[in-house]
């Protein structure tokens, strides 16, 4: 089970050299912070010959360094000089750790959306989730650069800015304080309104780009039944709720982005009040460098003070998205943690009161009892709307039944890792997307080139009746998904993926959809010398034609009820 606390633990833990050193350079770096307007102060009164007793805490530097002006202008340089190099290697630091942090997160959600049960992508489609690859994992990236090692650096600077001014005067550090709780109560309520702004606008962001991404991936439709003009009425209609959302999120966002400003300025005309005071109404305690320092050093904070005072905005947007990533993270291996491996013996399968649901669905799809022998052929027929997508799932585990037991030589596919299983199991679907660039990538499994000689050869053999100028060859392009292969092309590539692997179990998804005669004859020929091999299960339509050498035959035909595009 993942926690936010957990992800983050394991990180810093990975991490702790980097983070460490991270902090050490960031203390270097606040240190010269603190020392070069302190060091401005006192070379205001050694200039202007204003060395009184109260400026003995500027007197932190040996005689040597500034007893002269130019001495004391060439150490000012050197400070500079180190303040550069410190910051350079402080935020260096903190970009390399969030990059890691990207880097560690985007690695565990990848592999969770690939493991994630196939009935979610079913039902609820792929572009749900695109958006956990960008606005989500920024925002995760955030609250641990901004919201944890950047507030936990700046708190740092804060607190060594507060040392200094209470040293130079006890009175400025308590009109400081002062502040602090109106600021902090202010900035908590605005911040408060601002996340369910925020909540709203990152909800209709990734219900825009799911509807970009199906819109996109259905373009074909799109175009051929002139569907163009009702679907930008659509997208217009999301379109403008993302805006409606934005504009409030920036209402709220550019109140506090002018209200934080403010009040620091606000604080430094508290400061000068109190300084105009003191020298009107009574003794001053606090000399003219000491003032400048302290003014330099509030100065100096006001970027500190504005980004600790938005940080609560960072860490509602990275618990926001940690929420949503946490959500296909704990998704992925629930039905694998305690299975055991699959062990092939056989390959006879039984099916005994087999019901599916889909989770929007009304009502279950009902299996009848069946028994497939190993090393025979199997025909299952059914209608469009049948179940036959729905049952090539079952067999392979990328659905699970609601009721009833599947049995592999008599193992429990509910209590079998899944992915061992498919491993006995090869598959030529109907229309499936192929993997890779070319023809041999989109056939070979471990795409080595030593496999290059044996994948030529099953291509050759599975193109024996196709014209010589429309045979595909082991470097032909088959460009995004297959898109630039026909029907045909696609089915035969199935085939000579299937038939390169050793697996003893093979399932066909209409067999002959897309061929001409002559390469179903063919094919048929293939298919029927896997008999006594292999355990074939062959799903079509149709009864199974007089090529095919079938044991057994049996129909599903029986509608699927609400079966949300799919069979």
């Amino acid at each position: 089970m993942q926690t936010k606390s957990k992800i983050l633990s394991d990180f810093f833990s990975e991490n702790k050299p980097a983070i460490l050193s991270t902090f050490l350079v960031s203390l270097f770096s606040n240190i010269f912070t603190i020392i070069i307007p302190v060091s401005i102060g006192k070379f205001y009164n050694l200039v202007f010959g204003l060395n009184t007793h109260r400026s003995r805490i500027l007197n932190f530097l040996p005689e040597w360094f500034w007893d002269t002006a130019p001495r004391f202008l060439m150490f000012f340089m050197t400070l500079v000089i180190l303040k550069i190099v410190f910051d350079f290697l402080r935020r260096y630091q903190v970009g390399s750790i969030g990059e890691k942090m990207l880097l560690f997160i985007r690695n565990k959600l990848f592999l969770s959306q690939l493991q994630m049960p196939m009935q979610i992508y079913d039902e609820k489609g792929i572009g749900k989730y695109l958006l956990r690859h960008s606005g989500d994992l920024k925002s995760t990236q955030n609250y641990v650069t901004k919201g944890l090692i950047g507030f936990l650096v700046d708190m740092l600077l804060l607190a060594l800015v507060l040392i200094t001014i209470g040293i130079l005067d006890s009175g400025l550090l308590l009109v400081m304080l002062g502040f602090f709780p109106v600021f902090g109560g202010l900035i908590f309520l605005l911040n408060r309104a601002l996340h369910d702004k925020s909540l709203a606008q990152r909800n209709y962001k990734s219900g825009l780009l799911s509807f970009v991404n199906a819109t996109l991936r259905s373009i074909l439709s799109v175009k051929a039944f002139n569907r163009l003009q009702p679907e930008m009425n659509r997208y217009k209609l999301k379109s403008e709720k993302v805006y409606r959302a934005g504009i409030r999120y920036h209402q709220i966002n550019s109140v506090i982005m002018a209200v934080i400003p403010g009040l620091l300025y606000v604080m430094l005309f508290a400061i000068l009040y109190y300084t105009y005071y003191q020298y009107e109404f009574g003794e001053a305690r606090i000399d003219a460098g000491s003032l400048l320092a302290a003014i330099l050093l509030l100065v100096t904070a006001m970027p500190v003070f504005r980004r600790a005072l938005r940080v609560n905005t960072v860490w509602e947007l990275g618990n926001i998205s940690f929420k949503k990533l946490l959500i296909v993270l704990n998704h992925a291996q629930e039905q694998e943690e305690s299975s055991g491996a699959f062990r092939f013996k056989r390959g006879k399968i039984v099916f005994q009161g087999v019901t599916f649901q889909y989770s929007r669905a009304d009502k279950k799809i009902l299996f009848d009892d069946f028994v497939i022998s190993s090393g025979e052929m199997t025909s299952i027929q059914g209608r469009t709307g049948a179940g036959k997508t729905t049952l090539l799932k079952l067999f392979t585990g990328l659905y699970l039944p609601a009721t009833g037991k599947i049995f592999f030589d008599d193992q429990d596919t509910s209590h079998v890792n899944k992915k061992s299983l498919r491993k006995a199991i090869s598959l030529v679907p109907e229309d499936w997307p192929f993997f890779g660039r070319t023809v041999f990538e989109a056939i070979s499994y471990s795409r080595k080139s030593k496999k290059r000689s044996e994948a030529g050869r099953v291509l050759d053999l599975i193109q024996k009746n196709t014209p010589k100028h429309l045979k595909l060859t082991l470097d032909t392009r088959i460009g995004d998904l297959g898109a630039n292969l026909s029907k045909g092309q696609k089915k035969l590539l199935a085939y000579a993926r299937a038939l390169l692997t050793a697996k003893p179990i093979i399932i066909i998804d209409e067999p002959f959809s897309g061929l001409d005669k002559s390469s179903r004859h063919h094919v048929a020929e293939l298919i029927n010398n896997l008999k006594g091999k292999k355990t074939v299960i062959i799903l079509d339509q149709d009864p199974p034609v007089n090529i095919l050498n079938i044991d057994h035959s049996f129909s599903i035909d029986r509608p699927v009820p609400n079966a949300l595009g799919t069979e």
